[in-house]
């Protein structure tokens, strides 16, 4: 199967040596905005091919070869960064995302395979949160666009007729091909067992009180290798950042989290095996 992988970064460098390993063809393409290209030379080697390309500008040579699946994942994700670049961060997903999703149908790929967040469900949540659960207040143009990126690819898919698969992911942690060294690129869960490691305060934010939803990188990338069209959540557990900072001290966590995200998937890691290791 030929694989066209849009954001080589932390997410995407893994999905393709999941890739590479079952014997798909693989090509990974980003503008290195965020990602040092020079990390993926140990998937270079493996059998990846590594293009340099900007989902704001023409795609046209990347899918003139006609890729059985496209993953979107190049996003311009980081919140701080959003509000010090915000067009930059519009013009990539945004525009960007929508040119992709015309892309496709343009060339008659079957199936496309979105990275989307679970942060389109807003705030103050409770209870259960599923695919059907609506879209909340957003504070920031990073998730905001995730929002739009959905519903300007379900316009597409509508249009041209291909299968779109929408993957809401929680925070992702764990190692990968790609690691970014920038604080503005780090989740909190790599961050906070780097503190505890070095014995270093962990910075809680009122009280570390938010509930997120976790997956580990490698189970990611397995689901959205072997995803299928529709919309779904891609998280293996729900906690709250003060659970996510007791775990890496050696903790109890309290287990409080304010609400559920719903999952059809297996998942094969923990996040207490990853943090107390």
């Amino acid at each position: 199967m030929k694989i066209l992988v849009l954001g080589a970064g932390y997410i995407g460098a893994k999905l393709a040596e999941l890739a590479l390993a079952d014997g798909h063809d693989v090509v990974l393409a980003d503008n290195w905005f965020a990602t040092d290209r020079r990390q993926l030379a140990g998937l270079e080697a493996a059998g990846a091919r590594v293009d340099t390309a900007d989902i704001r500008e023409d795609l046209g040579a990347l899918f003139a070869e006609r890729p059985d699946v496209v993953y979107l994942l190049a996003a311009q994700a980081s919140r701080p960064l959003s509000e010090r670049d915000p067009d930059y961060t519009e013009q990539t997903n945004v525009t960007g995302t929508r040119r992709v999703g015309a892309a496709v149908g343009q060339a008659d790929v079957p199936l496309l395979v979105f990275g989307s967040s679970l942060h389109v469900y807003g705030s103050g949540l409770s209870g259960e949160v599923g695919p059907a659960t609506p879209y909340g207040p957003q504070r920031d143009l990073a998730h905001l666009s995730k929002v739009y990126g959905e519903q300007a690819l379900s316009i597409e898919a509508d249009r041209h007729g291909f299968g779109l698969a929408i993957l809401r992911l929680g925070i992702v942690y764990g190692p990968s091909p790609v690691e970014h060294s920038a604080e503005a690129s780090q989740t909190v869960v790599d961050k906070f067992r780097k503190l505890a490691a070095a014995g270093e305060e962990l910075p809680l934010d009122d009280g570390g009180r938010a509930t997120i939803g976790v997956v580990h990188v490698e189970d990611a990338a397995r689901i959205l290798l072997d995803t299928r069209p529709g919309v779904e959540n891609l998280a293996a557990e729900t906690v709250t950042v003060a659970d996510v900072a007791a775990l890496a001290r050696g903790d109890e966590p309290a287990g409080d989290a304010a609400f559920a995200v719903s999952s059809p998937f297996s998942y094969r890691h923990r996040l207490a095996d990853y943090l107390r290791r």
